[in-house]
């Protein structure tokens, strides 16, 4: 079979498909303190982020839907020309690395503008994980040589492109750490962990947030909102002030059979926020219009305002996030007739 062109994805396709990959607190739920861990990884990411994310990603592993997903990815048997792996178990034989039991912990940040028209940011990735780089190192070599191999620093990168086209790359910076992202960034966070400069605890911004951050949860984050989009809002009788809006917070947990989150919008503005907490309750009522599944989802919104910000909470359940998949489903066939589904392992 002929050697096929393997861009970063393949080597770590699932440490940066994941994206958001931070093992911390377990069960603790989503509050929780930060470990030493997850502290380090955040100092070594350059200070200057838009946003900041962490996943709890051993909770997630637990949860009935990895291994269902897992499950129906080994049941395909992919065998696609160009697919980085045929499976679950395929990416633990090539790589050595059983997401399940060696990876620890991740956090990654995004950096430059951020807004519909600001385009792809770009992104740093720190991931303390047990991996064989005999093994890594062997795939690049056997399936992409034209991987090119640097030195900076003292220390060894690997630069390609991801399936976009966008320069990517990532280095072994430790026994147990491994850093990828956009170039510029990967060779900031090898120079912070060479002489401890300042990475994001350091951001002015950022760091009384960070403490915000809920390590028990699946899935957290701290994004820093825009200063274009701090301007009034308005079309007909919808108003919103975000003159005074600062970072968005927020959260996704799973517990039981029900997924919940919260996005608080932090924004110093008693009046601003009450008005925007009665425009979008408007938006919730005309939203009811769409069909039971989508009302019965509105109806778990509660939306809520204090005199520094405005808080959305949602609770779904197992049983209402099936119902909506079969409705997207059955509009997606509609619009585009049936398509193959993709796969986390496919190219």
């Amino acid at each position: 079979m002929k050697k096929r062109s393997v861009t970063l994805s393949l080597v770590l396709t699932l440490l940066l498909s994941t994206l958001l990959v931070l093992s911390g607190c377990g069960d603790k739920g989503p509050g929780g303190e930060m470990t030493e861990d997850q502290a380090e990884l955040l100092s070594l990411l350059p200070d200057n982020a838009a946003g900041i994310f962490l996943v709890n990603f051993k909770k997630f592993t637990r949860m009935k839907f990895f291994d269902q997903m897992i499950k129906e990815a080994e049941e395909k048997k992919i065998d696609e020309p160009g697919a980085a792996f045929k499976g679950y178990q395929d990416f633990i034989d090539k790589t050595g690395i059983d997401p399940k039991k060696d990876i620890y912990s991740m956090a990654f940040a995004i950096y430059g503008k951020i807004g519909p028209m600001a385009g792809e940011p770009d992104v740093a990735a720190v991931i303390n994980l047990n991996y064989n780089k005999n093994s890594i190192m062997g795939l690049i070599k056997e399936n992409a040589p034209e991987f090119a191999e640097d030195t900076y620093n003292g220390v060894a990168i690997f630069e390609g492109k991801d399936k976009k086209g966008k320069d990517m790359a990532f280095s072994f910076i430790g026994e147990k750490t491994m850093a990828a992202g956009t170039p510029y960034l990967l060779k900031q966070v090898i120079d912070i962990s060479k002489t401890g400069g300042q990475g994001v605890m350091g951001n002015a911004k950022m760091k009384p947030y960070l403490g915000e951050l809920k390590p028990g949860a699946i899935m957290s984050f701290v994004i820093d909102f825009p200063e274009e989009a701090k301007k009034a809002q308005e079309g007909g009788m919808f108003k919103m002030d975000l003159s005074k809006a600062e970072v968005v917070l927020g959260y996704v947990d799973y517990s039981g059979s029900a997924w919940d989150g919260e996005i608080a919008l932090i924004s110093h503005n008693e009046e601003g926020n009450k008005q925007m907490v009665s425009t979008l309750n408007a938006f919730k009522m005309m939203g009811g219009a769409l069909g039971p599944e989508v009302e019965e989802l509105i109806s778990n919104l509660d939306i809520s305002a204090s005199a520094d910000s405005v808080k959305i909470k949602l609770s779904i359940s197992d049983e209402l996030l099936e119902k909506l998949k079969k409705k997207v489903e059955e509009q997606r066939k509609g619009l585009m007739g049936p398509r193959s589904s993709g796969s986390p392992f496919g190219s």
